[in-house]
């Protein structure tokens, strides 16, 4: 699990900015046209730039949210935060603590997409 915590910590929302692109679909949602923003991206920028969580629908997760592998149990996502950005000893504490290994609401290759995801489409 070390590189994969290593990455999440390179891609943790906060290192990067929204893109023109990004602010666009916001000023889309800001003039009523926006219906909803499918986005493959697990970086959460779309949320940064502004756009309402209500409209975004991430088909392979973000880093908003955090759980337990293999589970449903939800953890605080600035706990595993913290847990990641301290290291091994912080991620191997946390998955103490809550009995598994926690990881961000993305997907990983073989699992599902979010029920979000199928609820929506239309």
């Amino acid at each position: 699990p070390g590189p994969f915590y290593e990455l999440c910590r390179d891609l943790w929302p906060g290192h990067y900015e929204p893109t023109i692109g990004h602010h666009f679909i916001r000023l889309l949602e800001t003039k009523g046209l926006l219906r909803r923003c499918y986005t493959q991206n697990i970086d959460s920028l779309e949320r940064q730039a502004g756009v309402s969580p209500e409209k975004i629908v991430a088909a392979h997760g973000n880093m908003d949210e955090a759980h337990v592998v293999g589970t449903q149990r939800f953890v605080e996502v600035d706990e595993l935060r913290q847990a990641i950005f301290a290291g091994e000893k912080g991620w191997r504490a946390l998955a103490a603590t809550h009995g598994g290994l926690v990881k961000p609401s993305v997907v990983m290759f073989g699992e599902d997409l979010p029920d979000r995801f199928w609820d929506l489409q239309e």
